[in-house]
């Protein structure tokens, strides 16, 4: 027993770094992708915005499947669509091509996070918060991996088609090993009940765990998607840089969120979640606003500051809603989904009536939001959270 909990365990953990990866792959070849396929400022926002469709569909549906089939089963499948999709994005040339295969990468991702976070939760009852940010540090290696190996690729001049080939061979290697394992959890045996969904988005504290999130995850991605776009237009610095630049960003993401896992155990959530916001607040608007090379700590800072907020929220959800995890983790991620589709896409707009300078400040609007939710509905999440 406690030799599948370890392969189920690993499992989920190299499958959430896939998910991390795919993200910052794109942001950092977004340069060079503009390039080869002439592509303008909201056309590459599209492609952003269609990667996190996929993933908000992919998550809105696979949770309620997670309450029903295998949770590793759906797990596998997620990782077989993405590694074929990668292998698709790569060798295309095509713009309306890479869209498809975007958005199919994007639905595999989302069955990685709609399986993995209830199957974590049910492994390790008690310690959902902890596990979550454990399970999302796994996210954060993946994406502070995906621009070191794509600026690589770009820095000797290789095409950026080649690392999207080479990472969709890996993810299906990694899939076959899975395969081979026999990994295997239990299902439910439950039908699918629409009135659950129904029943949660009626919950007014269900409501602010996901507005939240659709706004935090929607700056995280808008900072993943377009620093290395903003360093080199509005900085002009060198693309190695800059993605060595976002590569900090989520290596502080990832540091934070294993402090994440044990401070999470000596504080409230919601005590937690407002520190977090506050820290954010003010470390975008230095971001965007300090001269030179400054810039680059202040972004550093910035993914500390988003280190814990999602896996808190995702772990609150499971919690709170213990009768049917996937369901509520799943509307949560796809609120995560939904924000980072939006928000990217409208800091895209933004940019292009204006400058990406204005583009990024706009982020700021979406962490004002969420830190004044907070503060709210303080007493509502605390007290909530103190019944479950």
């Amino acid at each position: 027993m406690n030799e599948r909990r370890w392969m189920i365990t690993s499992g989920a953990f190299v499958s959430m770094s896939f998910l991390g990866m795919s993200r910052t792959f794109l942001g950092t070849a977004l340069p060079a992708i503009r390039s080869s396929l002439d592509l303008n400022l909201l056309q590459a926002g599209t492609l952003t915005a269609l990667l996190q469709l996929g993933f908000s569909i992919a998550v809105f549906t696979g949770g309620p499947l997670s309450d029903i089939f295998k949770k590793s089963s759906i797990l596998m499948l997620g990782c077989l669509l993405m590694g074929i999709n990668l292998l698709l994005f790569g060798f295309s040339n095509w713009f309306w091509i890479s869209l498809i295969g975007i958005g199919l990468i994007g639905i595999g991702g989302g069955l990685i996070e709609s399986s993995s976070n209830p199957l974590l939760i049910q492994l390790f009852p008690g310690r959902e918060s902890m596990v979550m940010n454990l399970h999302h540090f796994f996210f954060a290696t993946g994406s502070l991996a995906g621009p070191l190996m794509m600026g690589a690729v770009l820095a000797k001049s290789i095409p950026w088609q080649w690392g999207y080939m080479g990472f969709g061979l890996f993810v299906l290697l990694i899939f076959s090993f899975l395969l081979s394992q026999r990994m295997s959890s239990p299902k439910s045996g439950r039908g699918f009940e629409m009135n659950i969904i129904s029943r949660l988005m009626s919950e007014k504290t269900f409501l602010i765990l996901f507005f939240i999130t659709f706004f935090n995850n929607g700056v995280q991605n808008g900072i993943g998607y377009w620093m290395v776009t903003f360093l080199k237009e509005t900085k002009s610095f060198p693309i190695a840089l800059g993605s060595a630049s976002l590569s900090l960003f989520f290596a502080c993401l990832a540091v934070g969120r294993l402090f994440s896992s044990y401070l999470i155990t000596q504080l409230q959530e919601a005590v937690y979640l407002v520190g977090l916001f506050s820290l954010l607040s003010v470390t975008l608007l230095l971001s965007v606003f300090a001269p030179g090379k400054w810039v680059i700590p202040f972004f550093g800072v910035c993914g500390l500051a988003h280190s814990g907020i999602f896996p808190c929220l995702l772990g609150m959800a499971g919690k709170l809603y213990s009768e049917n995890p996937g369901t509520a983790m799943g509307i949560i991620a796809t609120a995560a989904g939904l924000g980072a589709m939006a928000v990217p896409w409208l800091m895209s707009l933004v940019s292009q009536m204006t400058n990406l300078q204005i583009g990024f400040l706009s982020l700021e609007i979406f962490v004002v939001t969420s830190l004044i939710l907070m503060g709210i509905n303080y007493k509502r999440l605390t007290l909530a959270r103190s019944q479950a």
